[in-house]
């Protein structure tokens, strides 16, 4: 099973991050290729893929002064070719996985929210100035949660998040900011909004969770591995 994920971006060690979940799906029986722009995981794609994971903080950059730094090397704006590339993904019937700021990315192109159900909206969704406790409640009755126990992270737990009639609430995320969905799935596409660090990501309830979410997504059958 091959997987590819898209890491890069700033104020997140994508790095490590990228290693670690690569680690957590190589234990999964994929075979992990990790890409660092859009327009090379428009590129692999087309080679038949399994799963595509965003884990990314690629978009735009408008709105503050703060990200002027950092717009000649991150600013991304959707190229067609991984429009098309990610589209075809998806209506062959393969799995997605966005982590984190990967519902954030390519804000200019309203079609990824579509094919993940939700994410992001610039202007309405928010988190707390500082990481903060949040515990995660995997809902039951969906593959991806059966079994799964409640886990618990410091992280940034989004709220006010565009979340899209029809989709399937696998995670529900309490802190002191309120309760809010924390994962969900629509098709073979599944989203989780923690993972802002190494320790969050690898904490073990939410790498069973992550481990679980892309063997489903990739339609992977079997049990997990440790």
């Amino acid at each position: 099973m091959r997987a590819l994920i898209l890491s890069g971006g700033i104020y997140h060690d994508f790095a490590r991050l990228g290693a670690a979940l690569a680690g957590i799906l190589s234990a999964q029986g994929f075979r992990c290729e990790i890409v660092t722009h859009p327009d090379a995981l428009a590129a692999a794609l087309a080679e038949p893929t399994d799963l595509v994971a965003v884990q990314a903080l690629r978009w735009r950059m408008l709105g503050h002064e703060k990200y002027e730094p950092f717009r000649a090397d991150w600013a991304y704006q959707a190229e067609p070719g991984l429009i098309a590339a990610l589209e075809g993904h998806i209506a062959r019937g393969a799995g997605l996985l966005a982590l984190h700021t990967g519902c954030i990315c390519f804000d200019d192109w309203p079609g990824w929210l579509d094919l993940l159900g939700g994410g992001w909206v610039w202007g309405q969704s928010f988190h707390a100035p500082d990481l903060e406790p949040v515990t995660a409640m995997p809902v039951p009755g969906h593959p991806v949660t059966e079994g799964l126990a409640p886990f618990a992270v410091t992280d940034e737990h989004y709220r006010a998040l565009r979340l899209d009639p029809g989709v399937t609430v696998l995670a529900e995320g309490h802190s002191t900011g309120g309760d809010f969905p924390l994962a969900w799935a629509k098709g073979r596409a599944v989203t989780l909004t923690t993972g802002h660090d190494l320790a969050s990501l690898t904490e073990p309830g939410q790498a069973a969770f992550i481990a679980r979410a892309a063997r489903w997504a990739a339609g992977m059958t079997g049990e997990t591995r440790a």
